[in-house]
């Protein structure tokens, strides 16, 4: 089931549809290893926990797309 999906907010649940198809898997790393983005905070108006969120679902659906669970 997609981490994306289960998000509350839905400016949240955007910026996180968004970091996941537009965003390279290097990229979204290094955006969860580092500081929240003031930019993306300001234009998607979330705030630093919701950035942190949506980046953490984001890699967990890019992580799953890439190895789905074997039954």
């Amino acid at each position: 089931m997609s981490v994306i999906r289960q998000l509350n907010d839905k400016k949240t649940r955007e910026f996180a549809q968004h970091c996941f198809e537009k965003v390279k898997e290097e990229k979204l790393q290094e955006m969860a290893a580092g500081p929240a983005s003031e930019h993306d905070m300001k234009h998607w108006d979330i705030s630093e926990g919701e950035w942190e969120e949506a980046v953490a679902a984001a890699l967990a659906d890019r992580e799953f797309t890439k190895n789905p669970p074997q039954d």
